[in-house]
């Protein structure tokens, strides 16, 4: 069949399937037709170079992003551990951001270069067309006037509507810009808290603002309320490490037209009495300040003062969210979960549904609940649950509960688990990335396996907690999923030996990764990775031999040899051999004249002492290009270590 004889919106949905590179190498410059298509997919869906190999990541850049690059709408760059040192990679190219003069919706992801980041703020403002800006896990070092350009830039921007910000300053780590935003109206600012002063300095400059998002420092000591009324704010999200009555009420209070509170609490401050509202403290604040409120979603977790009738106490704080209020006016509903052993642990109140994205079921929890027993289990099911930690003991007893979670995305599980597990998550089929930890060995291997069969879209495996004496039980040598690539065998309390990675290296998980995290006795075990897990891009290794000093922060280079894809090996191999074989040939061949002939060529042939000094040059010269040659190897990879006191050096390893 002929692909071209396919409409172009089949064609443009069979492009969704395909990855970047192999979109452009297939299909690229084939004639107008496939090139105008690969534009208007770049157009909606935009470049994201999250997951992609270094190698893939330079043809991209040296073949097709000049020519594309006024194309994209969407892009995203990433220094992470999947990708690391990319944005570097993307600038040694000669590629400018301002080149994107399409370009709508940025994201920078682990950009930790002060010169990079300064180098891109000076380049964005020419991105007349820029609505939305991700600047995520950028941690900088940036003084005070640089820290205040970056932010004012992002101010400055005419046409920004969104903004995700979470990045560090270290010295400085307030964000208040000095201009005004006439645009954005969703900003989302993750990282530290910020007092109510900086909020209102914040507010002042961005008129517009209907979604804000922010943790909030409720300081008892900070008299700088909210100073006018905010009346554009139509949606809030607030993260709390305590929270106080009054001190709240004067933050909302300026903020009439609010029609959606999320509220995440995290109070568990001993010194600190009044650790959470009550549902009629609620109702007083909702009904008197936000009169407009329909959506009101919160989770608090919080301790006892006073653990004595720990249940009776749990029971009026559940009587408060019991009348009419929340039940008919509202239709809002609240549960409580908490250890119904462990007096001490946090108890956990929320709204239902659950609106949050992780979950931790760490125990055997008791529940009760504000809404009423009967056959409608939406509320149970927690959809919005993306990240789940079950932590529990598989001889521990479980309370009767409802609550399931389909959507898990990340899931931490301690092994071995017992049946209650399985009716918790009834499928895992949106399920990327799993942590295991390991609480003793009995059926874990046949437990553990029957989940990989059932994790079609699972892409990474950690181990974490792992106990060397549960070895080799507990190896990920003879598990099986065809979708994981990225392995982190962190967790485990030993270094692997030689003899562990080399059948790491041929199991069929080892085969398939292309992202590793592992700890290893040596340095020459390296190559056996390299050589034999032939699909690896990315390579983060611990070793046991090397230590060093707490305070060292430096950064080093360090070289590492591979043969993978290459004739290199073979050729130098071949090459010494028969080296040395000349070498020995012709001074083997000069002793047997001498001892048996009584004949000196050295003294009396011009020739042979011509041809001496030749074979002498050749073998310099040969050994100057195994020079070059491994030179040239050793900058296949390129490694970045990062000293981490008494644990050792960790390498990172980019594989090209």
């Amino acid at each position: 069949m002929n692909l071209e004889s396919f409409s172009n919106e089949l064609l443009l949905d069979l492009f969704e399937y395909l990855p970047v590179v192999y979109l452009l190498r297939a299909f690229y410059d084939l004639n107008f037709r496939f090139n105008n298509l690969i534009l208007i997919h770049f157009q909606r869906f935009g470049l994201n170079f999250r997951s992609i190999s270094q190698y893939d990541f330079n043809l991209i850049c040296r073949q097709y992003l000049p020519a594309i690059a006024d194309c994209i709408n969407f892009l995203t760059l990433s220094n992470d551990d999947d990708t690391p040192q990319q944005i570097d990679l993307f600038l040694e190219h000669g590629l400018t951001i301002s080149q994107f003069i399409n370009l709508k919706s940025l994201s920078l992801c682990d950009l930790c270069s002060d010169e990079i980041m300064i180098k891109l703020m000076l380049e964005w403002k020419y991105l007349v067309n820029l609505t939305h800006l991700t600047l995520a896990g950028c941690y900088l070092q940036l003084d005070q006037i640089n820290a205040q350009r970056l932010i004012d830039s992002i101010w400055n921007l005419s046409k920004l509507i969104y903004c995700y910000l979470n990045i560090s300053f270290n010295e400085s780590n307030i964000l208040v810009p000095t201009v005004m935003s006439s645009s954005l109206k969703y900003v989302f600012i993750w990282g530290i808290e910020h007092c109510q002063n900086e909020i209102n300095a914040l507010f002042k400059q961005t008129p517009c603002l209907q979604y804000f998002s922010i943790l909030l420092n409720i300081d008892l000591n900070d008299n700088n309320d909210v100073e006018y009324p905010f009346l554009s704010i139509t949606k809030l999200k607030l993260y709390l490490s305590r929270i106080q009555e009054d001190r709240i009420i004067k933050f909302l209070q300026n903020m009439p037209n609010l029609y959606q509170l999320i509220i995440d609490i995290c109070s568990l401050d001993q010194d600190y009495t009044n650790a959470i509202l009550n549902g009629y403290q609620w109702k007083k604040i909702i009904r008197n300040n936000l009169p407009n409120l329909h959506i009101f979603r919160f989770r608090m977790e919080f301790q006892l003062t006073n653990e004595n009738n720990r249940e009776q106490q749990i029971d009026e704080l559940i009587n408060s969210f019991q009348s009419s209020f929340w039940i008919k006016e509202h239709n809002w509903f609240i549960q409580c979960h908490w250890h119904s052993i462990n007096s001490s642990s946090s108890i956990y109140l929320y709204t239902l549904p659950y609106s949050f994205d992780d979950f931790n079921f760490n125990y055997s929890m008791k529940f009760k609940s504000t809404y009423p027993n009967n056959n409608n289990n939406n509320y149970m099911h927690y959809n919005h649950v993306h990240s789940l930690k079950y932590d529990m003991s598989s001889i521990e007893e479980v309370f009767s509960s409802s609550i399931q979670f389909f959507n898990l995305q990340t899931l931490f599980v301690k092994f071995p688990v017992n049946d209650h597990f399985w009716s918790l998550i009834p499928k895992f089929n949106q399920l990327t990335s799993l942590i295991i930890s390991i609480n003793d060995d009995n059926n874990i291997q046949s437990q553990l396996q029957f989940l990989l069969d059932h994790t079609p879209c699972l892409y990474s495996l950690s181990f974490s907690s792992c106990s060397s004496s549960f070895l080799p039980q507990i190896l990920p040598f003879e598990f099986r999923n065809k979708s994981i690539r990225r392995l982190d065998l962190r967790g485990y309390d030993q270094y692997f030996n030689d003899e562990q990675c080399l059948i790491l290296s041929h199991s069929s998980l080892g085969i398939q990764c292309e992202i590793l995290f592992i700890k290893i006795q040596n340095y020459q075990i390296l190559l056996n990775i390299v050589n034999n897990m032939i699909n690896l891009r990315t390579l983060i290794i611990q070793c046991e031999n090397d230590k060093f000093n707490e305070t060292n922060n430096d950064e080093l280079i360090v070289c590492l040899t591979t043969f993978r894809e290459t004739s290199c090996a073979f050729y130098l191999t071949i090459l010494s051999i028969i080296n040395n074989i000349g070498q020995l040939i012709t001074s083997l061949l000069t002793r047997i004249i001498i001892t048996e002939f009584n004949i000196n060529w050295i003294r009396n042939l011009l020739f042979y002492c011509k041809f001496r000094i030749f074979a002498s040059q050749v073998t310099i010269m040969r050994f100057l290009l195994h020079v070059f040659v491994w030179q040239q190897l050793i900058n296949i990879l390129q490694s970045v270590v990062e000293f981490n006191g008494k644990d050792g050096v960790i390498l990172k390893l980019h594989i090209v």
